[in-house]
């Protein structure tokens, strides 16, 4: 390609990532989301409904790990959790929690992950195609699911806010 091609080419893809990507937002490497991100929200939004709401309450407390070999591990769970006492405090942690480990892969702007462990085994063995957005030390990761564990098997999106720890 002659210069007069690339000039025009990065000139193009310029103004599209100014369109596409907000304020402070740039395209990012892969390698760039490598680290522990803590979870400062986690909303999720039902497909039939438009019901909205914080998946595991308006505090919840978790970390998103991504190696540079491509290990990911999600940890969330909500705020003010105690000690289970009976088989009914164990259903109820188990509610309010989600978790589950895998490989990952990256694809422009996909996020995507392989699970080989869940809290709930709904997830084991499955490939999940997530978005993420990075802007400066914040995460933002987008899914859909057709099955949601947060309103009893609808489907549903959910976007996870995390803040870069390392």
């Amino acid at each position: 390609m002659n210069r007069l091609g690339t000039f025009a080419l990065v000139a193009v893809s310029s103004l599209f990532l100014d369109v596409v990507l907000p304020a402070g937002a740039s395209a990012q490497s892969p390698t760039e989301l490598v680290g522990t991100w803590r979870l400062v929200a986690f909303k999720v939004q039902a497909s039939d409904t438009k019901e909205e709401k914080d998946a595991l309450g308006p505090n919840p407390h978790g970390r998103l790990i991504l190696t540079a070999s491509g290990y990911i591990t999600n940890y969330r769970v909500a705020a003010g959790r105690k000690p289970a006492q009976n088989d009914a405090d164990r259903a109820q942690l188990l509610r309010t929690m989600a978790v589950w480990t895998g490989r990952y892969r990256v694809d422009g702007n996909k996020l995507l992950v392989k699970i080989d462990s869940s809290w709930n085994e709904n997830d084991t063995g499955s490939e999940r195609p997530r978005t993420y957005l990075l802007d400066g030390n914040r995460l933002v990761v987008s899914t859909v699911t057709p099955n949601s564990n947060f309103f009893e098997g609808r489907p549903a999106s959910g976007d996870e806010y995390f803040e870069r720890e390392d």
